[in-house]
C-alpha cells in the first residue's frame, strides 16, 4: 500500500530517516520547507515506511523500507513522473525493479571528510554571487530551470565567482543548506577549465562554508574524473560509493 501524505504531516516521517543518506542537505531542505517534493507513505495516520520525492527529481527511501515495499511503491510512483532513488548500496545491496530495462545505474561518490592542503590558488578576482553577476552568467538558464529565479537561487544559495578582465569563467555554489550542511557545485565555462579558475572560487566559498559553521558535502558520478580531481585537490578524502537510479516515467 503506497498514499500520498498531506505536506501538513510531514513532521510524522522525519524520525524514520535518522540513519544520513548520501545526499542528506538536499532532504533536510525539503523536510524545512525550502525544497519542494512529495511523500509517500504505508499509513497515513502512522507511517512506519516513506519514499521522499524531491520535485528535481531526487528520491529518499526510509531506513526500515523493506525492499519489496520499496519496489511496489516505485512503480506505482514511475507511473506519474520520472526520478532518481538515492541507494544505499552497503545497507541495500540488491538494486530495486532490475527488470525494468529503461532504469540506469549511476555509480556516485560523496565526500564529507577534508583534510588541510598547502597548495594555495592563483591570484584571480574573485567577487560573491550577486544579482548583476546572476545576470552575465552563461549558465544563467541552467539555474533559472532548477531554482525557477534570480531571486531565489540567491536566497537559498551562496558562493563565488571567479573572474577574468569582468568575465565569469567559473563558480562554487554551496547549496542545499540544511541541517548543518551544505552541498557544492561547480560550473566553468568550457574555454576556462583547467586554469584554476574553479578551485580558487572553491578555496573561497569552503572559507565561507567554515566561517558559517557548516560542513560541505562535495558528491560527483564515479566517472566524472575532473570533478573527482578537483574534490582531491581541495582537500576531501575518504568518499562513500552509492548510486543514483534512474528511472523514467512508465507511459501505460
Amino acid at each position: 500500500m503506497i498514499v500520498q501524505l498531506p505536506e501538513e504531516k510531514k513532521d510524522l516521517i522525519i524520525d524514520l530517516f535518522k540513519e544520513k543518506q548520501p545526499n542528506n542537505s538536499a532532504l533536510w531542505c525539503y523536510f524545512t520547507g525550502t525544497m519542494p517534493g512529495k511523500t509517500y507513505v504505508d499509513n497515513l495516520e502512522s507511517p512506519s515506511k516513506a519514499i521522499c520525492v524531491l520535485n528535481m527529481s531526487w528520491t529518499y527511501i526510509s531506513d526500515d523500507a523493506d525492499f519489496n515495499w520499496i519496489e511496489e511503491s516505485l512503480q506505482e510512483i514511475i507511473k506519474n513522473t520520472w526520478i532518481q532513488v538515492i541507494w544505499n548500496i552497503e545497507k541495500r545491496p540488491v538494486t530495486p525493479l532490475e527488470k525494468n530495462e529503461k532504469r540506469v545505474v549511476i555509480p556516485r561518490f560523496e565526500y564529507t571528510q577534508r583534510k588541510e592542503i598547502s597548495e594555495k590558488p592563483k591570484s584571480v578576482e574573485l567577487t560573491a554571487f550577486n544579482a548583476d553577476l546572476y545576470e552575465k552568467l552563461p549558465w544563467k538558464n541552467f539555474h533559472n530551470s532548477v531554482y525557477g529565479s534570480r531571486e531565489n537561487f540567491l536566497n537559498k544559495t551562496f558562493g563565488f565567482y571567479s573572474l577574468e578582465n569582468g568575465e565569469i569563467c567559473s563558480e562554487c555554489e554551496a547549496a542545499f543548506i540544511a541541517n548543518g550542511y551544505t552541498e557544492i557545485g561547480i560550473i566553468t565555462s568550457e574555454k576556462n577549465r583547467r586554469q584554476g579558475f574553479a578551485f580558487a572560487a572553491c578555496i573561497r566559498t569552503l572559507e565561507e562554508i567554515n566561517k558559517r559553521g557548516l560542513k560541505p558535502i562535495w558528491a560527483c558520478d564515479k566517472e566524472n574524473i575532473e570533478s573527482i580531481k578537483l574534490a582531491e585537490k581541495l582537500g576531501f578524502i575518504n568518499p562513500y560509493e552509492y548510486n543514483f537510479i534512474f528511472f523514467p516515467q512508465v507511459n501505460d
